[in-house]
């Protein structure tokens, strides 16, 4: 076995090395545009939450699990994992929806693989919505996730290269507000024995990228970015009532304790406090943020930006006008 395969591999360099300056296109019919053996990608169709838990027990790198309309009752756990060329997808219309019945239980869905996709469908009343714990490279993008008793998504357990994207989050924290965040990327310190077995291990959920998402009726924090975390970017999304409820210190639309984050071109109203605050809440993290181009446009009674203390943190606010009621920031800007 071992001999033949090398023989395939020498003969596709050979073919390779022949072809010269050939085009693309020939020398795909040279080499093929897939291996002989590959399996074509799969597309399997469910609309029971049975099929579905028979489907994601199953799923292999290159497939798509295809949710018809309709309602999934259960606790889904995704623990397959995809490649760069063919990641695991789940996806359904905004009229397939997970839940677990209840905003007092469970996941509604439990994502631990690598190069997950998740795109398109709705998750509603669970006690959490979206959970992803040691996932890199997934995305989640389109969903509608709301009517949630705490956080509506979570990244968390050294989850690398996330991105959520395109999405509503909505209704968070009808259980417990202050543990009701929009987004929440990583765990808080006080929590790192629990999720990471080390008190003195951070969660180092780094470069997530939330993008072009609308997050609202949060009771906690719209976006929460936790110590621990760095690399960060949070763009292009709007706010509104976001970190309505006070619970836990949640009063802005972003909280960031991480390092290095970029928050850029958001944008939104209704705050209860300020938009966006930097706190230092466990030695050498919440540093080195960047403030730029974000816009309010609705009731802001605090500043723009929030930097907790008398120092920068080496956090940056680029300096321009400001709507909120205090100005852009408590401290200098740039």
């Amino acid at each position: 076995m071992f001999a033949s395969s090398s023989f395939r591999a020498r003969g596709t360099a050979f073919a390779i090395a022949a072809a010269g300056t050939l085009s693309v296109g020939a020398l795909l019919s040279v080499v093929g545009s897939a291996p002989a053996n590959a399996a074509p990608a799969e597309t399997r169709m469910v609309s029971t939450a049975a099929e579905l838990n028979a489907a994601l027990e199953s799923a292999t790198a290159g497939q798509t699990i295809e949710l018809r309309d309709g309602t999934y009752e259960g606790k889904f756990e995704l623990t397959a994992s995809g490649t760069s060329d063919a990641p695991i997808t789940l996806r359904g219309s905004r009229d397939a929806i997970l839940t677990t019945g209840s905003n007092s239980s469970g996941y509604a869905l439990h994502g631990t693989g690598d190069f997950l996709v998740l795109t398109g469908f709705s998750v509603s009343s669970a006690q959490k919505g979206i959970v992803l714990d040691s996932s890199s490279d997934s995305v989640i993008s389109g969903v509608d996730v709301g009517t949630i008793g705490m956080e509506g998504i979570h990244v968390r357990t050294d989850s690398k290269n996330v991105t959520v994207r395109d999405s509503v989050v909505h209704d968070t924290g009808l259980v417990k507000p202050g543990a009701g965040e929009g987004i929440y990327i990583g765990t808080a310190n006080t929590n790192w024995g629990e999720i990471m077995g080390s008190s003195s291990t951070a969660d180092q959920s780094d470069n997530a990228t939330v993008q072009n998402n609308t997050l609202r009726n949060t009771a906690a924090e719209g976006i929460d970015a936790k110590e621990g975390t760095t690399g960060g970017k949070l763009l292009d999304n709007v706010f509104d009532n976001a970190g309505y409820s006070g619970a836990n210190n949640a009063d802005s639309w972003v909280d960031v304790k991480g390092n290095d984050y970029v928050v850029s071109g958001n944008t939104g109203g209704g705050a209860r406090l300020d938009a966006f605050q930097v706190h230092d809440v466990y030695s050498g993290w919440g540093r080195n943020n960047t403030f730029t181009n974000n816009d309010i446009t609705g009731d802001v009674p605090g500043h723009e930006v929030q930097i907790a203390g008398s120092t920068s943190l080496e956090n940056t606010v680029t300096c321009k006008n400001s709507n909120a009621d205090e100005g852009l920031t408590n401290l200098s800007c740039e």
